[in-house]
């Protein structure tokens, strides 16, 4: 019997959530992902997947889909929490927590009371031969992976709005994170 990959298993599972097994089937196993995929098998899969998700769902649905499919880059998830988390709780105010994760050249910025995150180059594995993309579904599973750090970073339940993205076209994946608690990010306070 073949091994499923993971990002099919990820897939079903999250669709299931949201619709039932038959079409979650449908869409997951609907174009085979080999359990070691060249970089034109993933190009063809993101793809198919993208457009049947796009078929059945609606952007909400596709953004709650892919946000639990994001990976956890061998422990590297992990690893990010406890930097990001350190960071933060050694930091005075969010200016300061800015500040010094821009130490890092990671070009985070506060503006109207909330923090706005960059990444410089697209980091999905699944992408790497993949140009140009039609929409955000796909990017998705990396704004789940940036909810989960900061909702441990920040001890609270967080959306994040994804304002662009390197695979369609622009020169950064650009988002904008919004702790769901009463009091906004402030440039003197944390959350």
């Amino acid at each position: 019997m073949n091994q499923i990959h993971n990002e099919v298993k990820k897939l079903f599972e999250n669709i299931t959530k949201h619709s039932n097994s038959d079409v979650a089937r449908k869409i997951a196993f609907g174009m085979d992902l080999p359990f070691s995929p060249t970089k034109n098998d993933k190009n063809e899969w993101v793809k198919y997947i993208s457009s049947e998700l796009e078929k059945q769902f609606d952007e909400q649905t596709i953004k709650s889909i892919r946000l639990g499919c994001y990976c956890t880059e061998n422990g590297k998830l992990d690893e990010s929490k406890e930097f990001i988390k350190n960071i933060y709780d050694t930091s005075v105010s969010m200016v300061d927590f800015v500040d010094k994760m821009n130490e890092y050249k990671v070009g985070w910025y506060i503006k109207d009371g909330y923090l706005f995150t960059k990444y410089f180059s697209c980091p999905c594995p699944m992408l790497e031969s993949v140009d140009v993309l039609p929409t955000k579904t796909w990017c998705y599973c990396t704004v789940g992976y940036n909810k989960k750090i900061f909702e441990y970073v920040f001890d609270c339940e967080v959306d994040i709005e994804l304002l662009e993205s390197i695979k369609m076209g622009n020169t950064q994946c650009l988002m904008k994170i919004i702790p769901l608690i009463p009091k906004i990010i402030s440039n003197d306070n944390k959350v």
